[in-house]
């Protein structure tokens, strides 16, 4: 005999709801399990992405470009799509590498430059008369001289006092100076010209200004005929540019910009990292820290003479106790009758990279890198000794295998020099 049990309508319901809520369950199990294959594809796209920006940027060193030149490269990966472009920031070379896929997109910007495997302490043009070292002078590392070679000398009764007169190889050096890479001489002449023009947005410098731009959006510009830097932070892509004067305090924070005038004045104390380009002259004070990538740059203007006046004017002063880490160039090729044009590095001062000088170095301080150089000279007691080393010092050893620094030569882009933002 059969039984029949009405079942109420509250427990249908139940019976439903939980249902409801098991189905539920399942498609958001699904949904998510799809969600987590697609999040993983995506991420796995993404190192793809920067896998091969990576790679791209090393590939493009193995093949010139040209300033703004855009490359496609071969990819490991047939669906991303990877092109490097060329340009320069100051007188640092930049490079832009995008990896592309559909929608997903990766850039990475970075200033590069070049990484020397050996990198010779000394170079100075052979021009038919010896190298002269004296008092505390000393040379560490390979050093490129005259025909002539180098000898002791005796200033003002402070003769050599070292056992040896080049502490590594001695090599023979050209009549001319190993050349700045051609777009590196054209950067700095188009820096110096009279009559550039800068492409970017203006902008009016305040009192207590805090500004940071990044390198991925249009450059800003300050431009006036005087600029004082004083209680101001400004960093990344900005270019400083007076008509008359530059002056830097150490109330200033300075960060990856480029100053631009004809005279440079950069105060005790300052502490930053930029790039700075004049035509006539750039001072710097007592106990600054230039950090790496610093740039000091003088390209003398060759339509002008300087006047023989018996005055000791430095295009390029560093001041004791002062550290440059990166590139300090003075370039200028006029023929000078009289006291020397020169650059001097004072007691006390380092530059933690390379120097490049197309007149005479006076170097009283130390260079922890390679110096580059016509010739050198001394001002003592009243007296001018060409083609002396008085009391400096030249290490090669000093400076950083990883250090990346300007073009000269027949040498490539190699490294970075620093990955920008």
């Amino acid at each position: 005999m059969m039984f029949f049990t009405k079942i109420r309508a509250g427990a249908l319901q139940f019976v439903l709801f939980i249902g409801t809520i098991i189905v539920l369950l399942l498609f958001g199990f699904i949904l998510m399990n799809h969600g987590n294959a697609l999040f993983d594809k995506r991420s796995e796209t993404i190192v793809n992405l920067i896998q091969e920006a990576n790679s791209g940027l090393s590939t493009s060193f193995d093949n010139p470009m040209g300033k703004g030149q855009q490359r496609n490269l071969d990819s490991n990966i047939s669906v991303i799509r990877t092109t490097v472009s060329k340009d320069y920031w100051g007188l640092i070379e930049k490079r832009k590498v995008v990896s592309e896929k559909g929608k997903l997109r990766f850039e990475k910007l970075a200033l590069v430059g070049h990484q020397a495997e050996e990198r010779p302490a000394l170079y100075i043009k052979d021009a038919n008369r010896p190298m002269v070292v004296t008092g505390r002078a000393k040379i560490e590392g390979d050093a490129y001289l005259p025909e002539r070679g180098i000898k002791m000398g005796n200033i003002g009764g402070y003769g050599y006092t070292r056992p040896q007169l080049v502490y590594g190889n001695s090599y023979r050096s050209q009549r001319q100076l190993p050349p700045i890479h051609q777009e590196t001489n054209q950067q700095l002449q188009q820096f110096t010209g009279k009559y550039r023009n800068f492409k970017g947005k203006r902008i009016n410098l305040r009192a207590n200004a805090d500004v940071k731009n990044s390198f991925a959006n249009e450059t800003l510009l300050i431009e006036e005929n005087h600029v004082e830097l004083g209680n101001v932070s400004l960093s990344g892509n900005i270019i400083i540019r007076a008509i008359n004067e530059i002056r830097v305090s150490s109330a200033a924070r300075l960060r990856d910009v480029i100053l631009i005038a004809p005279i440079i004045v950069i105060g005790d104390g300052v502490k930053g990292s930029f790039q700075a380009i004049s035509s006539e002259r750039i001072m710097v004070g007592t106990n600054c820290q230039l950090e790496y990538p610093t740039i000091l740059a003088v390209q003398s203007d060759p339509s002008k003479t300087t006047a023989i006046n018996g005055q000791r004017n430095p295009a390029i002063s560093i001041g004791r106790g002062s550290t440059v880490a990166g590139s300090v160039l003075y370039l200028d090729k006029k023929e000078q009758e009289g006291l020397p044009l020169f650059m001097i590095v004072e007691e006390g001062a380092i530059v933690a990279g390379e120097i490049y000088c197309e007149q005479s170095l006076e170097l009283k301080g130390s260079v922890y890198g390679s110096v580059i150089t016509d010739s050198f000279v001394a001002f003592e007691n009243g007296n001018t000794y060409l083609n002396h080393l008085f009391n400096g010092e030249i290490n090669a050893s000093l400076l950083p295998k990883e250090f990346s620094g300007l073009v000269y030569g027949d040498k490539q882009i190699n490294s970075v020099v620093k990955w920008m933002y």
